[in-house]
């Protein structure tokens, strides 16, 4: 897997170029004027400003490119079944291309197999889908586009080591169980900040309220937690509330970058946040779909960028919005598009 190593604007963003090139358009597909093409989005729900992020790197790439693009969303970030509905809906539908973010690894399978058997190729976008379970319902995916969650929590591990020193107790709190980016994000952590002592994680579901909930159950049977890493910046933000409830001064540590944190950033609730970029990641999907579209073939898999923000860089992320990384990253898909 190489890697290309980017210090712009004080955040350090790490960049994984596509492992693969083996994603290609179904046998159908011709060059098609843009004006023409139609994609269809599944994304999660838009309660969590991180999926607002995605759908607006959706809506305007395809505005900017001059194609269609319907993004549905899943009735709540938690919904798996009403996200499987909304793909349902859309599947027969004759789209060109199909983007999606499962709520589940495994909850859509059912209806990108449906796609698959019609001709149409699909791009996963962040979360994964799972191999086995899409195997089984006859589905496959032409392209994947994400964060390298476990090395986006390897990240968050060392860089809070280098602010609370080795040894100390950190507290750890986790989205839904079984969930693979929030495994994958927990375990890298764990890595990153080896000779630490771990309490948890506990899982939070992703929710504020569930999170502050656990931080003081933790804090209160733990009272020399040091440091505290949520697995999301929801989540990161009812831990906060504990803290800050609590009296103390303990470092906490998100995932994702959406703006709400960073505010919080701004102001010292929250210490730091290790940012993926939503907006790149719809932008890479609506990308991807119109080569497809177009007769073109594309990486089977893309490892998007991710970086940490904190209080010496979080003045330029809040005025860019963090739609995009400060310094260079690769996007295979747009030198493909044929204008």
């Amino acid at each position: 897997m190489k890697k290309t190593r980017f210090l712009a604007a004080g955040i350090s963003v790490v960049v994984t170029g596509a492992l693969v090139f083996a994603g290609a358009a179904p046998s159908h597909a011709a060059v098609k004027k843009l004006s023409t093409i139609r994609i269809a989005a599944v994304v999660k729900g838009l309660d969590n400003p991180y999926f607002i992020s995605v759908k607006a790197g959706i809506v305007d790439t395809a505005k900017k490119l001059g194609v269609t693009a319907n993004v549905q969303a899943a009735p709540g970030l938690n919904d798996d079944i009403g996200q499987a509905n909304k793909l349902d809906a859309l599947a027969g539908q004759n789209y060109d291309c199909y983007i999606v973010i499962p709520i589940s690894s495994n909850n859509l399978s059912q209806g990108l197999g449906k796609i698959t058997k019609a001709g149409k190729p699909i791009i996963n976008i962040d979360s994964p889908v799972d191999p086995a379970s899409l195997k089984a319902a006859g589905g496959k995916i032409t392209s994947f586009a994400g964060t390298d969650n476990t090395a986006a929590g390897k990240a968050g591990g060392v860089s809070m080591l280098k602010l609370i020193g080795s040894g100390k107790k950190i507290a750890l709190i986790a989205g839904l169980a079984g969930n693979v980016t929030s495994n994958a994000r927990i375990d890298g952590f764990k890595a990153g900040a080896a000779g630490s002592t771990f309490v948890g994680p506990v899982n939070a579901d992703w929710d504020t309220t569930k999170a502050l909930d656990a931080a003081n159950q933790m804090l209160v049977a733990n009272p020399d937690i040091a440091a505290f890493f949520a697995a999301n910046d929801q989540m990161a933000q009812g831990i906060a509330k504990a803290v800050a409830a609590s009296g103390k001064k303990i470092p906490v540590y998100g995932v994702d970058g959406i703006m709400d944190n960073l505010n919080l950033i701004k102001s010292g609730s929250v210490t730091a946040s290790v940012s993926q970029y939503p907006y790149v990641m719809g932008k890479m999907g609506v990308e991807a779909c119109v080569v497809l579209a177009q007769g073109g073939k594309v990486p089977a898999w893309t490892i998007t960028p991710y970086g940490i923000i904190d209080s010496s860089n979080v003045d330029k992320a809040l005025a860019t919005k963090n739609q995009l990384p400060p310094g260079a990253y690769s996007d295979p898909y747009a030198k493909l598009i044929k204008k």
